[in-house]
């Protein structure tokens, strides 16, 4: 099981490829900010990709999940402390005191997520894991990142990590 924050469940859906959340890790939870922002937020400007979180939605592998009181605390102080937003806080929330793997983007959120101990992974993780496990080829996992990068900035420095690991990996 997995937290997502907006980001990556936002591009894995318009790339087509949410469902390697599923194939890796069998469940993922959102929180109810995340869930407002790429639900009911891209109902309202018709997202593309968004079929494919409502279905993962009605198929129960994507479960949107209240925080408790004690979650909802640590969010309320990281927002003050931190530089992220509150779709990242939440999740971070979640992650940190369920001990779940955070699937985030967001730079200023992948440092907190080191800085409090919360194991990480982007999108670009996300599809090494799942070439590395064999749901994605290597030409489809290159492609991915091709379609990735069409949907939002990636550092070339990240990107050549990605793929140097992966050529690692075939060998």
């Amino acid at each position: 099981m997995v937290v997502l924050d907006a980001s990556p469940l936002i591009v894995l859906a318009k790339i087509r490829r949410l469902n390697l959340i599923h194939g890796l890790h069998r469940e993922a939870l959102i929180g109810k900010v995340v869930q407002r922002e790429v639900v009911e937020q891209g109902r309202a400007i018709s997202a593309p990709g968004l079929e494919q979180v409502e279905r993962a939605l009605e198929e129960r592998w994507l479960r949107p999940v209240s925080l408790a009181a004690g979650e909802r605390e640590w969010m309320r102080r990281a927002l003050k402390r931190l530089r992220i937003d509150e779709g990242e806080a939440e999740a971070l929330a979640l992650a940190r005191s369920r001990g779940l793997l955070l699937v985030v983007d967001d730079k200023e959120a992948r440092a907190a997520a080191a800085a409090f101990g919360v194991s990480y992974t982007g999108t670009l993780g996300v599809l090494l894991e799942a070439m590395m496990s064999g749901f994605l080829r290597g030409d489809e996992f290159e492609d991915s990142i091709t379609q990735v990068s069409r949907v939002m900035w990636l550092s070339p420095a990240v990107v050549a990590e990605a793929l140097r690991r992966a050529r690692e990996w075939k060998r």
